[in-house]
């Protein structure tokens, strides 16, 4: 007793360091016990699925999810290809300073809008007030005044759709044309309209313009038509969409072959594979196609389209993104094709040569660019893994097969060492014609030499 009384330390308030240690004692016990009853409510709420995975409220939440801020992760590698430069879509970047010049050409193109359609402003925010949750819960990390203030972000909603709408086409007819803009106004909100960060549900989209034309809801039609109309890509249906960069996603690169709500298989191997020239070397044809797909009976190796420009930098990287927070229904199709294009696209060569079977079409200048392009793609998503897709067990692994065949190893292994003796220069193919020519000449010299005496005239 004697020691415990000596440690005893008697504090400002006249109690001791004992009496404080038991008080805080009882208090960590009672936030335990707090803990654990909280743990077992939870866990009495959890319903477990036919599959043996279970299913929570916050899992249902996240399925709902798929609007992303992108983590500082892959921010601080290129924080400018996630920042919207001239307009802002959503919460995530309303009020920024650098903005507000956009927001009064908002409000002009709403009052347009409104007196074009003939329906009243209260109609849109009727519309959407029934899923004003469901929007709400789209977004990742929605700051908590715009949960609490349902009325600003139902006004948030309805001023950027219709802005959006009117962008993308109106209600696609030629009688509503949309804001006039220069190019460059129009690259750069383009380009806004493709990042993670800076999306409205689609949703939103259909709603408003299902008020707009009377009551139709015409989601397809909108998916359809507004890649056409905008982003220069074939029409044509693809699966519902998230959000514009979702449709953009499914337009470069949808194949209903790679659907599937089953979680990619990770590996963490990776593959050498070969350029562009290196494939054709081998006897492999490049053409153009709406999807990526391999034809190994005829050996053609088909890719779609690819307007590479100032913006496409930004917006694959927003892709991959995309593509890696997304948890649900999503195989890395994107961050497989980039990747993919990244082991194609290897030099100048190879980009000539995509350029010239119409699949790259060049809007940033050299070649070179393209290369250091993709090069850099590469460079700044470390994290993902480039092969987790299916559209892999389809394009990758036949090409490796088709490649590594004898006959093709064999070709591949002589036009390569033909164009690495030549230095690739473009007048060796003349000196093979002129050679075949002489060759003939030659023949035919011989032939008429010889042949009078095989035969003799009569």
């Amino acid at each position: 007793m004697r020691n415990e009384a000596e440690r005893v330390e008697l504090l400002d308030d006249g109690s001791s360091s004992s009496e404080v240690e038991s008080m805080l004692a009882v208090q960590q016990c009672t936030t335990n016990q707090e803990w654990v009853v909280q743990i077992r409510n939870e866990a009495e709420r959890v319903e477990l699925l036919d599959d043996g995975s279970i299913s929570t409220a916050l899992d249902r939440y996240s399925k709902k999810r798929s609007i992303f801020k992108v983590p500082a992760l892959l921010k601080n590698l290129n924080d400018k290809a996630y920042e919207p430069q001239m307009v802002s879509f959503g919460p995530y970047h309303n009020g920024k300073e650098h903005l507000m010049p956009m927001e009064k050409c908002k409000h002009n193109t709403l009052l347009h809008f409104l007196k074009r359609s003939e329906k009243p402003l209260q109609s849109y925010v009727d519309a959407l007030v029934p899923m004003v949750q469901d929007l709400k819960d789209c977004y990742d990390a929605l700051h908590p005044s715009w949960n609490a203030d349902t009325s600003g972000f139902l006004k948030l909603m309805v001023l950027d759709g219709c802005f959006m709408l009117r962008i993308l086409g109106g209600n696609f007819s030629k009688n509503w044309p949309g804001p006039v803009f220069g190019d460059m106004e129009t690259a750069g909100i383009k380009r806004d309209m493709l990042l993670l960060e800076n999306q409205l549900p689609m949703l939103v989209l259909v709603k408003i313009d299902q008020v707009q034309n009377g009551g139709e809801l015409r989601q397809e039609f909108i998916q359809k038509h507004v890649p056409l109309r905008y982003f220069s890509f074939w029409p044509r249906s693809v699966a519902k969409c998230l959000h514009v960069l979702d449709m953009y996603r499914k337009t470069l690169i949808w194949d209903e072959r790679y659907v599937s709500e089953t979680p990619p298989t990770f590996s963490v191997q990776t593959h050498a594979f070969w350029s562009a020239i290196e494939l054709t070397e081998a006897g492999i044809r490049l053409e153009a196609e709406e999807t990526i797909s391999f034809h190994k009976d005829k050996g053609v190796l088909r890719l779609p389209r690819l307007e590479v420009n100032n913006a496409t930098e930004s917006i694959f990287l927003n892709l991959i993104a995309f593509d890696g927070l997304h948890a649900w229904g999503f195989q890395g199709e994107v961050t497989s094709f980039i990747y993919f294009m990244r082991q194609l696209i290897q030099s100048p060569r190879d980009v000539r040569l995509l350029i010239s079977s119409h699949i790259l079409e060049n809007g940033i200048g050299s070649d070179e660019a393209i290369v250091q392009l993709f090069d850099s793609l590469s460079k700044e998503v470390p994290i993902l893994n480039p092969f987790t897709s299916k559209m892999f067990n389809d394009v990758y692994k036949p090409i490796q097969d088709y490649r590594r065949k004898p006959q093709n190893r064999l070709r591949a292994y002589l036009v390569h060492a033909y164009h690495e003796s030549t230095n690739w220069s473009p007048l060796a193919y003349l000196s093979i014609l002129a050679a075949i020519l002489l060759f003939i000449l030659s023949f035919l010299q011989t032939w008429y030499t010889i042949y009078p005496y095989y035969r003799p005239r009569k």
